[in-house]
């Protein structure tokens, strides 16, 4: 993809996040269901799960994440071969070690693989109790509670840079960024924290 310019890419590894952040909004506000009850929670998975949207949903995010994290990795690898003149050499910001960002980045990968495998392989169409079931273990709490630290940190470093690839960057905005993170973070965590405490 070498006749892509490093503007364009850039642009593209945007779009492809902001499908997923958009899923990601969805997937928040649709699991909030859970404090409604499971009449509310079940009813609303046994349509989405089979429905023709649960599929087309699933293979555009399959697509977008194989395309964003192939551009991501790509556009490193780049930078890590530019010339080797220091002046066309992007270098990773110092405030964020290489090491600690992509570790951050495996990690998340790493989740939304388990997190997608688990939900493929529940049975029965109680999900309510399934997710009763699944945060009453010790170990799905720490999984849930890192892959959602990270999550975090993710969102904010991309939606920030994503503003920036799209010609919007200030105060405001990084602000409003924050407030978004923490709201989806709150919303997400909120489920096995009603369930721990219930």
């Amino acid at each position: 993809m070498s006749f892509i310019s490093t503007t364009a890419r850039k642009k593209m590894l945007t779009i492809a996040g902001l499908i997923w952040f958009g899923y990601i909004v969805a997937h928040m506000l649709s699991l909030l269901n859970f404090h409604f009850g499971a009449t509310a929670f079940n009813g609303f998975y046994d349509w989405f799960n089979n429905s023709p949207v649960y599929w087309l949903v699933l293979l555009t995010l399959i697509v977008a994440l194989s395309f964003h994290v192939f551009i991501a990795v790509l556009r490193q690898l780049n930078n890590n071969t530019a010339l080797g003149v220091s002046k066309y050499r992007r270098h990773y910001p110092k405030a964020i070690p290489r090491f600690i960002a992509w570790s951050g980045a495996s990690m998340l990968l790493a989740f939304i693989i388990f997190h997608v495998v688990q939900m493929q392989l529940l049975e029965g169409s109680d999900r309510h109790q399934q997710m009763l079931d699944i945060f009453s273990q010790p170990s799905m709490l720490i999984v849930y509670a890192l892959g959602l630290m990270v999550l975090g940190a993710h969102l904010h470093h991309a939606l920030s840079n994503a503003l920036q690839t799209l010609g919007v960057s200030n105060k405001t905005y990084h602000l409003l960024v924050v407030l978004i993170v923490l709201l989806i973070v709150v919303g997400l965590i909120s489920i096995p924290v009603s369930i721990v405490y219930a």
